[in-house]
């Protein structure tokens, strides 16, 4: 009896076939593991947003402080962890975290899970050592959050206040994409800035000494680092002071606009007070 067999030709054309239609869903599988990234992260700013407005409810309309250690000197502090869960986890999300009961939900799956035993030695985030405990108990990722407030409305400006926060659906409260720096080990190891506020602007709105930064992930090419261009040069998920969510780009988020109420340039989504 005669055995049918492909040919060799036939066998090159169903090779060639695979080839050419791997390449054309490849793309697109990624854009959509991508998407599904981006809705994954808006999911996490918008529960951490409802856990923050828990927290107003039960402590008299008042916004947590970036650090909540009304004595002083005790870490964690911003870009200071420390040794020793002694004084306990008071910094923002520190105190928010009953709400959420869950420190993974402030990390950007687009960025992936921070790699503290690298970041933490490291001298450009903060050089000391790295302590397990300190890490499963949530101080580092307070202490450099992927998941950051808005600073102004917590530390350099309305102290917390909601009531002092005149557009609420307009005002920034939490960015779930921020970043210590634009380089190195800090885009690499996924390290956040826990406190973030818009860039100073030459010649324009009046900012806070450099710029505090968001990380700008959601687009088909990662921002990894190199330059600013790279960091800003996606998408940004942001929650605002009335607890709904939206994705951003930077020169949107960022914006510096004329107030008639101010009378000047404002950081239209940055500043609570006009």
């Amino acid at each position: 009896m005669q055995r049918r067999a492909f040919t060799l030709i036939e066998l090159l054309v169903v090779i060639a076939i695979i080839a050419i239609l791997a390449a054309i869903l490849f793309p697109v599988f990624a854009q959509a593991r991508a998407k599904a990234r981006s809705i994954s992260c808006v999911s996490n700013v918008k529960q951490g947003a409802l856990a923050v407005l828990m927290y107003v409810q039960d402590y008299d309309e008042m916004l947590p402080r970036l650090d909540n250690d009304r004595t002083g000197g005790h870490t964690p502090d911003w870009g200071d962890p420390g040794t020793t869960q002694a004084w306990g986890n008071h910094m923002f999300l520190g105190v928010v975290q009953p709400y959420m009961k869950n420190w993974q939900m402030t990390v950007c799956p687009e960025a992936g899970k921070s790699n503290w035993p690298v970041a933490i030695p490291n001298g450009s985030v903060w050089g000391g050592p790295y302590i397990k405990a300190m890490d499963d108990a949530g101080y580092y990722a307070s202490s450099f959050s992927q998941m950051a407030v808005n600073i102004l409305l917590v530390e350099w400006g309305a102290r917390g206040a909601t009531a002092a926060i005149t557009r609420p659906a307009e005002t920034v409260m939490l960015v779930a994409d921020s970043v210590w720096d634009n380089t190195g080990v800090s885009i690499s190891a996924a390290v956040g800035n826990t406190g973030v506020w818009p860039e100073n602007v030459p010649g324009g709105c009046v900012g806070l000494g450099g710029q505090g930064w968001t990380w700008y992930l959601h687009s088909n090419t990662k921002g990894r680092g190199g330059s600013r261009a790279a960091v800003e040069s996606g998408r940004a998920n942001v929650a605002f002071a009335d607890g709904h969510v939206k994705s951003m780009v930077h020169n949107d988020l960022e914006r510096c606009d004329f107030s008639t109420t101010a009378n000047g340039r404002i950081f239209t989504y940055w500043d609570y007070r006009y």
